[in-house]
């Protein structure tokens, strides 16, 4: 059947679930309005009701044995197509250069190689807002459902799906086709949820104009399902806690580094430590550094003991400065060899595209961290050492010399001379912020053009939606990381110009951001997510790894900045969701998590069924991770102490 909406056509057909075959629902029993229709005694429907420029439907099925609803919406003769499910498909998820079998591929090729298939379909609570959408070269056309239905068994999942070339939808019930993406690498079983008795209802949309007109879409979407979560503690009492946590629990004064932390409850709940925090940037150095920096203005006296305890940030700041490379004109990407004697080689290395070479995320988050800290610093009135100056001016300037001539800063770089190995990736973007600090304390012109060609290159792929190759374990994936640098490069920019076109880009920026953050509540089956958790405010980190992380969190600042400037309050409630919900995370320690203490946090929150592979020792499923990395606390800390400094300032 045709349906119009917004003087546009879409194409809509629906199928139901008869054991393991989808059967259509034929197109004799359509109309304008829906369908009705009965086969073998189970009777399937859908009725639609416009509503403004948006198409209402609930689709109910009542059957005498479990079974699914399918609605396919379809816009053929377009050209450009590509195909959105937050968090999961963007596009065909970069396949011309990710490596086919790590996570999924909307794509015809490799049809021999699990992950790799023209039709992916997810629970709908794996997106960050429960709806799939196809983008063409003139339009974008949305449908939306509700992730949950009650049934006569309790609650099922509804699912979200995407399918080659022009085919979107949704499902009542839903099944994880063709397999389940629960891990990299590893295809689980496919799973599905059916019902004889349910009915969900969700929007349709179809609008005119470029991929970012799916921003507004979501939008509306998020003023329907937002529920923020509602901390107890106060962030003074996070930013004491998990300083404390730094000091006394992951600084390993024999070592003289901090560590990464893990243990296996219920037969072991002291955190051990796994993994030195050596990296100058992206899981460590600088995003310590930065916040432990901060501590001593948010926190004041109380920050002097645990400071005193472990290593300051001024400490960490020192080592980085100290691992420059007069070979490459960069930073080694360690601060201290590994057991190999290499300073470049980090954890990520055995991913295949990062060894023996440096890499833009580390030495870009590094020097980010390095003039942010600097600038902070300055605009209150306080010295920094002359070699952090020097350092970053070394690094940046080696960046600037090789920056290609369109704006693009390299994925990786040579160790033995001045030299891009590889140009392909978002991770370069971090130089650009980087940039705007440099020119802020030193007053250099050419720092302040070469980021602002830098973010015209990068803003590209944000508008697009499709930024890629920031991470170094993701196989150059589609990710959320590299937008983060985006977002506070496009917010320097417009600060220090005020050009209009600098306050688009981080309105475009946090519209690609807020598809991969929750604005809605999700009911995750397992410890210790199931009891009253919020996703909302949550962002997943890459479609490689399906997870919530902390990293989002940096970039409520400039959320809170851009609401500031263009006076509209969605992006101060998508900040105010994202400290909500960093804050819950850290009350689940330990009453929910049953080990640690309050100030610990983990980089992995399952909001869904993708990466819940955490299992207690006696076998237990855990919706979390009992790794404490210490950059996701890091991360929570910068904004953490950024809110309560600012909350400071207003009542002063």
């Amino acid at each position: 059947m045709k349906l119009d909406l917004n003087s546009q056509t879409l194409n809509v057909s629906f199928a139901c679930r008869i054991e393991d075959a989808w059967v259509p629902v034929p197109e004799t029993a359509c109309t304008q309005s829906g369908f009705d229709w009965t086969l073998n005694g189970a009777h399937y429907s859908a009725q639609f009701t416009p509503a403004g420029d948006t198409l209402c439907y609930t689709l109910q099925m009542d059957a005498p044995n479990p079974t699914q609803l399918r609605m396919w919406l379809a816009v053929p003769g377009q050209s450009d197509y590509f195909h959105v499910i937050p968090c999961n498909i963007y596009g065909d998820n970069h396949a011309a250069e990710a490596k086919p079998g790590e996570f999924p591929l909307l794509t015809k090729d490799h049809h021999e190689v699990a992950f790799c298939a023209p039709l992916w379909e997810f629970r709908a609570d794996r997106a960050a807002m429960p709806l799939s959408a196809l983008c063409w070269n003139g339009g974008v056309a949305a449908v939306a459902v509700e992730p949950y239905s009650q049934s006569e068994a309790g609650t099922i999942r509804n699912g979200v799906f995407a399918a080659l070339p022009d085919a979107f939808g949704i499902s009542l019930g839903y099944t994880n086709d063709p397999t389940t993406f629960k891990n990299r690498s590893t295809p689980a079983p496919s799973t599905r949820s059916m019902a004889c008795k349910a009915q969900t209802s969700g929007r349709i949309y179809l609008h005119s104009g470029p991929r970012t007109e799916l921003h507004e879409i979501i939008r509306q979407e998020y003023a329907r399902h937002q529920d923020r979560a509602v901390p107890r503690n106060t962030l003074r009492q996070a930013v004491q806690g998990m300083l404390d946590t730094f000091a006394y629990q992951n600084f390993d004064a024999a070592a003289g580094e901090y560590t990464n932390r893990c243990c296996r409850p219920p037969r072991e709940t002291e955190m051990r430590p796994w993994r030195l925090v050596t990296e100058i940037g992206w899981t460590g150095g600088g995003v310590l550094a930065y916040p432990l920096v901060l501590c001593r203005d948010a926190l004041g006296a109380d920050a002097e003991a645990p400071l005193a305890a472990a290593m300051s940030g001024e400490q960490l700041f020192d080592r980085i400065a100290d691992a420059y490379n007069e070979n490459s004109g960069l930073l080694n990407d360690l601060m201290a060899p590994n057991a190999a004697g290499s300073q470049v080689n980090g954890w990520w290395t055995g991913y295949g595209l990062v060894k023996d070479c440096h890499c833009a995320y580390t030495v870009g988050s590094a020097v980010h961290y390095l003039t942010k800290t600097m600038d902070y610093l300055h605009q209150n009135g306080k010295p920094c050492p002359a070699k952090w100056m020097d350092a970053a001016q070394k690094v940046l300037h080696t960046v600037m010399d090789l920056q290609r001539a369109d704006g693009a800063f390299g994925y990786t770089y040579s160790t033995q001379e001045r030299k891009v190995q590889d140009w392909s990736g978002f991770a370069g973007c971090w130089f650009a912020p980087a940039l705007v600090y440099l020119y802020r304390l030193t007053g250099e012109e050419r720092c302040l053009h070469s980021a602002e060609k830098a973010l015209d290159y990068y803003h590209t792929f944000v508008k697009d939606l499709n930024c890629y190759g920031t991470p170094m374990d993701t196989w150059k994936a589609v990710d959320e990381e590299g937008n983060l640098a985006f977002m506070r490069g496009s917010r320097l920019l417009y600060e220090q110009t005020g050009k209009a076109e600098f306050l688009q880009y981080m309105k475009d920026s946090a519209g690609y951001e807020f598809l991969w953050r929750y604005g809605y509540k999700t009911y995750p089956e397992h410890t210790p997510l199931n009891q009253g958790w919020s996703a909302c405010g949550g962002a997943v980190t890459s479609v490689s790894n399906p997870h919530i992380h902390p990293m989002g969190v940096i970039i409520d600042t400039d959320l809170r900045y851009l609401a500031r400037v263009t006076g509209d309050g969605y992006y101060a409630s998508r900040a105010a969701d994202s400290a909500a919900w960093m804050l819950q995370c850290l009350e689940l320690y330990p009453a929910a998590t049953g080990y640690g203490r309050y100030g610990i946090l983990s980089e992995r929150w399952c909001p869904s069924d993708g990466l819940d592979v955490e299992r207690f020792s006696d076998g237990r499923p855990f919706s979390s991770w009992f790794s404490h990395n210490l950059w996701a606390s890091a991360c929570v800390l910068e904004a953490a102490c950024e809110l309560l400094l600012e909350v400071e300032h207003k009542k002063g």
